[in-house]
């Protein structure tokens, strides 16, 4: 074997790892905000700089998504229930979206609690494209009334587009999606750079917008092809591209090259961690823990700026930076994590069962009795 470890395409199912990821990327996340929201704590040294970079933790979200997106597709031979897809994907992302959503409009629209979370009082124009979920296209109202509320909009965009990246992956294949979304993000990333834009407010969301983000939820679905393609996975080549992409990607954040060049690097170091991942397998209870952390990281994502903000004021009380940095960004960690089980609990997990029952899979719907007709796909 020559000290190569491999791992071959793992049987359709979950695969171990990948929640871990994504509850990895989520405490990446709020690390960053801790950073960027408790100014109060004076970090020194190099601490907020190194701390903002947990911020691409969206940037392994979005390969991860486009990762189990499409898994599910390419071992299918490239079938896609439009239906199912969009009724499912509604029922999974949109009510504990519009939960969050509630709990952060009714502080940034309070009276009393406005100042605690936003810039500005928010408005109910501003709420109303929260709730159709094209706050992206408005740059101004990013962080009106929850700013890690982006992301989800790019992903509700990603949903609207994936039919139609799947189609042209069964005619032409992985590559010109690779190239065309890459070229994609190089002109919407210049012609942002000249000020081209719609009517006045209406920017497109510049970086935060799907055409410059396409490519990393591209890089998820390469991932997908490549665990399900008939080479084994190669260990040491996945982490040897890790180190080299974590490198790129600190180096380029760092530095402020290019908005493609940064995605790129974040798209690149994602797609190794994923791979790597589907290559190691992890086991253990440490493992199981974090996986079931990881089940619950949409909510967490999802209510950790409310808490993160509120919060402030009382660990801005307790005595020095070490201080309110530990005990502050454990309570919250804590806080976060247990208001997250709740949702997962109350929420997620019964709305994704019922879209489950809705939106039935060709293996769990029941036979068509015989002699009757049915429509055709």
């Amino acid at each position: 074997m020559g000290g190569t470890v491999t791992s071959p395409s793992p049987p359709p199912g979950r695969l171990t790892g990948i929640d871990t990821l994504r509850g990895l990327s989520a405490v990446a996340v709020l690390v960053c905000h801790i950073a960027g929201y408790w100014t109060f704590m004076s970090l020194p040294w190099k601490m907020p700089q190194l701390m903002a970079l947990g911020a691409h933790g969206v940037d392994i979200f979005i390969v991860i998504s486009g990762f189990v997106l499409f898994l599910p597709v390419v071992r299918a031979m490239g079938h896609l229930d439009s239906k199912q897809f969009y009724g499912r994907r509604a029922m999974r992302i949109l009510p504990a979206y519009y939960l969050a959503l509630a709990i952060a409009a009714v502080l940034a629209m309070g009276p009393r609690t406005w100042d605690l979370v936003v810039a500005r009082q928010a408005t109910l124009p501003e709420l109303v494209l929260h709730i159709l979920g094209i706050q992206t296209w408005f740059p101004g109202t990013l962080g009106s009334i929850n700013g890690s509320l982006w992301s989800i909009s790019l992903e509700l965009h990603l949903y609207l587009v994936f039919p139609v990246l799947v189609a042209i992956w069964r005619r032409w294949g992985m590559t010109p999606l690779l190239v065309g979304s890459v070229a994609l993000a190089t002109v919407w990333t210049w012609s942002q750079s000249l000020g081209v834009s719609g009517p006045v407010g209406f920017g497109l969301g510049g970086i935060h917008a799907l055409p410059s983000r396409l490519l990393q939820f591209v890089a998820g679905m390469w991932c997908a092809t490549r665990l399900v393609s008939s080479q084994p996975l190669n260990t040491r080549h996945w982490a040897l591209g890790m180190l080299v992409f974590g490198a790129a990607a600190t180096l380029a954040s760092t530095i402020q090259l290019n908005e493609v060049i940064i995605h790129l690097a974040w798209g690149g170091l994602g797609a190794c961690l994923v791979l790597l991942m589907c290559a190691v397998r992890p086991t253990g209870q440490t493992v199981e823990i974090s996986e079931r952390f990881g089940e619950r990281a949409y909510s967490f994502y999802l209510l950790h700026q409310p808490v993160l903000l509120v919060l402030g004021p009382v660990v801005a009380l307790l005595p020095g930076w070490p201080v309110q940095l530990v005990v502050g960004g454990t309570g919250v960690f804590l806080l976060v994590t247990a208001f997250a089980a709740l949702m997962y609990r109350y929420v997620e997990l019964p709305t994704h069962q019922l879209g489950r029952r809705l939106f039935p899979s060709p293996s769990q719907r029941p036979a068509p009795a015989p002699g009757s007709r049915t429509g055709g796909y």
